[in-house]
């Protein structure tokens, strides 16, 4: 487990990646009316397939009560095949197993993909590595653009869950847990972006939530070491160095650092982007997602308390 993460945002549970109280980064997070992010609602990880029965039982004491997975199924599969073996017939056991350690904790999951299976075939996953490796930080906010295009359905499955919650009391203490947990692989990008997008639809300042989105460097970095080599061995990743006539092993190694990275810069474009786009949050959240007025102003009055 990595040590030495500042807790509160960060919690450590065992063999799960980057989780943290999306509301508790950087002392709190506020609202340009200065009104505060609900706190012990708004969770974000890495994947959690790892995760056991025990782990489950912590999340549930810190107040997760559902988690929403981004991931195609692909992805899933991979993951899955990492921890069972490929063609391992005890492989459906173990899944199953998983998903009873999950469901006796009293945790619920959905399955809210934001790119369909084939956006994940070798030739489209290339075209996504060449936008998360570029040294601009246009290629992380093109890709972020990606994300936004597609994500539609699945944020909103999201996001009117967290409308449907109780609004916030004096009594939040003795309530049964009501949690989200929102994840992807790394818990970076779809995830960060998510986030990106709720956070300013609740007000919270762009330099905030991409002070907020950096902490994922530091949620990651002690993964790197184990990450940064199967990610260079990728064919996706060959492509990119063959194009772009990489040169030495070092200078494919910062390209695949800089795919793992989540620089403020990063947000703060992404952020610009999806006002040019769509004039706002709330324009993505109505316009895109298709919230209602009623569930817009649900949303805020669930997320967002006195401070």
């Amino acid at each position: 487990m990595p040590t030495g993460l500042p807790s509160p945002p960060f919690f450590e549970i065992p063999h799960l990646d980057n989780l943290r109280d999306a509301a508790q980064a950087c002392g709190g997070l506020k609202t340009r009316e200065g009104k505060s992010v609900r706190k012990g609602v708004l969770w974000r990880s890495a994947e959690v397939s790892s995760v056991g029965a025990e782990g489950w039982r912590w999340m549930r004491g810190l107040g997760v009560a559902h988690v929403f997975d981004l991931r195609s199924k692909p992805e899933v599969d991979k993951g899955w095949a990492g921890i069972t073996g490929e063609g391992n017939t005890g492989a459906e056991e173990v899944r199953k197993g998983w998903e009873e350690g999950l469901k006796s904790a009293g945790v619920e999951r959905s399955w809210v993909p934001v790119f369909a299976a084939d956006d994940y075939s070798p030739e489209r996953l290339a075209e996504r590595y060449m936008k998360y490796l570029d040294k601009a930080v246009e290629g992380f906010i093109s890709a972020y653009h990606d994300i936004l295009v597609h994500g539609g359905p699945a944020f909103r499955t999201i996001l009117l869950y967290l409308a449907s919650l109780p609004p916030a009391t004096s009594h939040d203490s003795s309530q049964k847990p009501i949690g989200a947990l929102i994840h992807c692989t790394a818990g970076k990008d779809r995830t960060g972006i998510f986030f990106g997008l709720l956070l300013s639809f609740l007000g919270v300042p762009d330099e905030q939530i991409a002070d907020e989105y950096q902490l994922t460097e530091l949620g990651l970095k002690h993964i790197h070491e184990q990450v940064v080599p199967r990610l260079m061995a990728s064919p996706a990743f060959e492509k990119y160095q063959k194009e772009r006539m990489v040169a030495s092993e070092e200078e494919g190694r910062q390209a695949a650092l800089r795919m793992l990275g989540a620089k403020r810069e990063s947000m703060l474009g992404a952020l610009g982007m999806l006002r040019r786009e769509w004039g706002s949050a709330e324009g993505y959240v109505m316009g895109v997602c298709g919230l209602g007025d009623g569930e817009v102003e649900k949303l805020r009055r669930v997320l967002v308390v006195e401070a």
